[in-house]
């Protein structure tokens, strides 16, 4: 945990205010607006998968909330008095729920753009663009200085496992019986 104190503590101390107030934007995509977002998409394109989206986020959240309370992770700037709290939480760190939000998103985003597209750079675009998404929002969490870099990675673990079950049950208990009627 010393290594990831410190890695906190070179973001902030190279961080100027603009790149503070640059992450503290980029962060809310982690959250209900990035949800917003997702969802209105999925909903005018597919709106059956839009359902299981938001029923699957709201599981990934209480899941979210649960381990976090199983896990009882002191928060970095509670450990450490050097570390600001630019992201103004409070309540437990591991995992980052900003984090398992984005890759749960982009998860979502992929297997829209996957199902909507024939063409591979199109899917290679849409998917580096996820990634870099979800990254980003892992880093501003570090910045911001309220998780650690293991909060991170086991966020985005979490919520790529959360999106990828709905994402299955989905092409198996929704799409397979519909095909069938017709």
């Amino acid at each position: 945990m010393d290594f990831e104190l410190k890695i906190i503590k070179f973001l902030q101390a190279n961080a100027s205010p603009n790149w503070i107030n640059f992450f503290q934007a980029i962060t809310l995509f982690g959250s209900l607006l990035g949800f917003a977002i997702v969802f209105c998409i999925l909903f005018v394109k597919k709106r059956k998968l839009s359902y299981v989206f938001a029923v699957a986020f709201a599981i990934a959240s209480v899941a979210n909330f649960a381990l976090k309370m199983l896990i009882a992770r002191q928060r970095p700037f509670d450990v450490d008095s050097d570390i600001i709290n630019y992201g103004q939480e409070s309540g437990f760190s591991m995992p980052s729920g900003h984090s398992m939000s984005a890759a749960f998103f982009a998860t979502f985003v992929c297997f829209l753009c996957y199902k909507m597209t024939k063409r591979i750079s199109t899917k290679a675009l849409c998917t580096t663009c996820c990634i870099l998404f979800t990254c980003l929002i892992a880093f501003s969490r570090m910045v911001l200085g309220v998780h650690y870099l293991t909060d991170t990675i086991a966020g985005i673990f979490v919520g790529v496992l959360f999106a990828i079950t709905a994402i299955l049950v989905y092409n198996r208990y929704i799409i397979k019986p519909s095909r069938k009627k017709e």
